[in-house]
């Protein structure tokens, strides 16, 4: 039963939005709907005219006549419209029992403008969610006795941007949500309540960009507490000359009530770039500082840990002449990294210098040579290492062999490094490797293209005595491009590394993708952006245990006359994601609590005039967790928004 006591700040913040939408400081009551144009003063002094983007269509007519009516107050244009939705819901994870779920939700949503459309445009949304749920047997009840259970919950949303199409357009925003009302898969409801503004600005020149953000995330549930991420950023951009300027910077933070975790990141990036116009210098300025503080629970037993982080490095490029074989280099670097966890504190300074040059002898072969100076400084020690190389480099002509193309490289160097723990040390090496390449037209839309590779390499340490390592690659491609609905492409690529004598070691790595998309007629379509990727590895100390397989992407299909039934949609999605991970802890506020790394669903899609239907089945793995869902809506839209 919804209380309206159990709002709170919310039934204020949605009752003031909600007033915004209808009242507005103007000067003129719209006997029609007022003229949507804006006219702004452009850098050269004339008058642009324009129609702001995402304006209320509403707000498109004639002029209206001016009516100041009591203090210059009236009514704007207004669009709006609504849904009403009922679910039923059935799922069922492996550490839950089977649950039926019903839930009926309303919402109503509104755009308008205050006084001018180029002066704010508002928007915004009011719902609410009601459910009855009935799950069968928790610890103490047999499945004869199931739980049933009633909640409420309301939803809302605003928008509003003052000044949207001038140099400074400032943007707030909320949105409260329930992922009842979402028809996704979770393994607990929860409420998602998010918060932010912008602001940005830009000069009347157009040389800078200005801008400044806040957001923040909150999740709450009754299975994992409150889930809260805060994130601040802000940038600017500068170009005067032939240089350029770039600063930016944020801080985000991520606290859970349930286990009083938290976590906090805050980063300062800044970048100067000077290229003087017909010279072939360039000098690259970075600079940055990072912290994290993570507080975390592993295994039952706090975990603190506490890093910083600065830098600042130059890198300087030149070259004589357009057309000369010679190419500079040199830069400079400062590191400091201070690192406090459980166990201790320790903390380091690196400070560094170096020069290189390269000369092409012709366009197959170059020559090198660099030199680095190094100043390192640690709890424990001080030392200064240089060392000073040089590598020479040769690619041969391709060459034709019964329609395949051959190529072949090879190249030495030797290096010199003083200031070590081990005093003056040398090394030298040498590779060699070849390849060969065939592309074959299979028709006028297709083409495969396949490719094998070998290299070789041997180096002799004065330290660590000698290592050979040698590798082999191969693989293969095929494209498909009949036109702009159907194209396909296909790829495997496999690799093998050894390395014997000093840290000998074994590498595999076995990769392939699938993209593109196909149209078998006119109502159906398929899609696939598919990554499979196996590595193993092994030394002697850690023999591998075979390879380690990561997956990611989507696939999909649809037909737009399932069974030959107008207006029924059927759709097949499966999505995968094991090799990226995007966590709150992280500060991510778009990132949600639960990670699935599978799923696959059917769907029926039906629409008549206003009325939508939708019949789903969905499989999911949830965290390493099975879950299934079978899930059916009917709703009917009103309104014109």
């Amino acid at each position: 039963m919804w209380v309206p006591e159990k709002l709170g700040w919310r039934a204020a913040v949605f009752a003031i939005g909600c007033a915004g939408l209808i009242v507005y400081a103007g000067g003129a009551r719209a006997q029609s709907a007022p003229a949507l144009i804006v006219s702004a003063q452009s850098v050269d002094g004339s008058t642009v005219v324009g129609v702001p983007p995402g304006a209320p269509e509403a707000a498109t007519g004639a002029p209206a006549a001016a009516s100041p009516g009591w203090f210059g107050w009236g009514l704007p244009p207004l669009r709006w419209g609504g849904a009403t939705t009922t679910d039923l819901r059935m799922d069922r994870s492996a550490d839950q029992p089977r649950r039926l779920q019903q839930t009926e939700i309303g919402n109503i949503r509104a755009a308008s403008y205050i006084w001018q459309p180029w002066f704010a445009q508002v928007s915004g949304g009011l719902g609410l969610v009601t459910s009855r749920e009935r799950g069968g047997g928790s610890a103490g009840l047999s499945a004869n006795q199931p739980q049933q259970t009633r909640s409420s919950a309301v939803t809302g949303n605003g928008d509003a941007t003052l000044f949207p199409v001038s140099r400074f357009p400032f943007n707030a925003y909320f949105d409260v949500s329930d992922s009842r009302a979402s028809g996704e898969l979770t393994a607990s409801d929860s409420t998602n309540t998010r918060f932010g503004m912008r602001q940005a600005y830009r000069p009347l020149e157009g040389n800078a960009n200005y801008s400044a953000s806040f957001n923040r995330s909150t999740l709450e549930s009754s299975s994992f507490g409150r889930d809260t991420v805060n994130a601040l950023a802000a940038s600017m951009n500068r170009n005067f000359g032939p240089q350029s300027f770039d600063v930016s910077g944020s801080h985000t933070r991520n606290t859970r009530s349930n286990t009083g975790e938290g976590t906090a990141f805050s980063n300062l990036f800044a970048r100067h770039s000077y290229r003087p116009e017909e010279t072939d210098l360039s000098v690259e300025s970075l600079a940055s500082a990072s912290s994290s503080d993570f507080r975390l629970l592993s295994t039952g037993v706090p975990f603190n840990n506490r890093s910083r982080f600065a830098q600042a490095n130059t890198f300087v490029t030149w070259r004589p002449g357009e057309d000369s074989p010679l190419y500079l280099t040199g830069g400079a670097r400062f590191f400091q990294s201070a690192i406090a966890n459980n166990a201790g504190e320790s903390q380091s300074i690196t400070m560094s210098g170096n020069m290189a040059a390269t000369y092409a002898l012709s366009h197959q072969t170059r020559v090198s040579g660099s030199a680095t100076a190094t100043q390192l400084l640690t709890d424990t020690a001080n030392a200064l290492l240089t060392t000073q190389a040089a590598n020479a480099s040769h690619i041969g002509n391709p060459a034709g062999i019964l329609g395949f193309v051959y190529h072949w490289n090879a190249g030495a160097n030797i290096a010199n490094q003083t200031g070590a723990a081990e005093g003056s040390r040398q090394n030298a090496g040498g590779q060699l490797g070849h390849n060969v390449t065939r592309n074959l037209i299979l028709g006028e839309n297709s083409q495969i293209n396949f490719g094998l590779g070998q290299n070789v390499g041997a180096t002799f340490d004065t330290v660590t005595a000698r290592a050979q390592t040698l590798s082999h690659n191969a693989n293969a491609s095929w494209r498909l491009l009949r036109n702009a609905t159907t194209s396909a492409y296909l790829s495997a690529l496999g690799a093998d590394s050894r390395t014997s004598g000093q840290n000998a070691s074994q590498f595999q790595m076995i990769n392939f993708q699938a993209s593109g998309q196909i149209q078998f007629s006119r109502s159906s379509t398929a899609a696939a952006n598919l990554t499979l990727q196996g590595v193993r590895q092994s030394t002697p100390s850690t023999p591998s245990a075979g390879f380690n397989f990561s997956s990611s992407g989507n696939l999909s299909y649809f037909h737009a006359r399932a069974f030959n039934v107008p207006r029924l949609r059927y759709s097949a999605l499966y999505n995968i994601n094991e090799s990226q991970f995007r966590t709150r802890l992280q500060g991510d506020v778009n990132a949600p609590r639960e990670r699935v790394n599978q799923s696959f669903e059917q769907r029926l899609d039906y629409s008549v005039g206003r009325i939508a239907m939708r019949l789903s089945m969905r499989v999911a793995e949830i965290e390493g967790r099975r879950s299934s869902m079978v899930f059916f809506r009917l709703g009917r839209e009103f309104g014109n928004f």
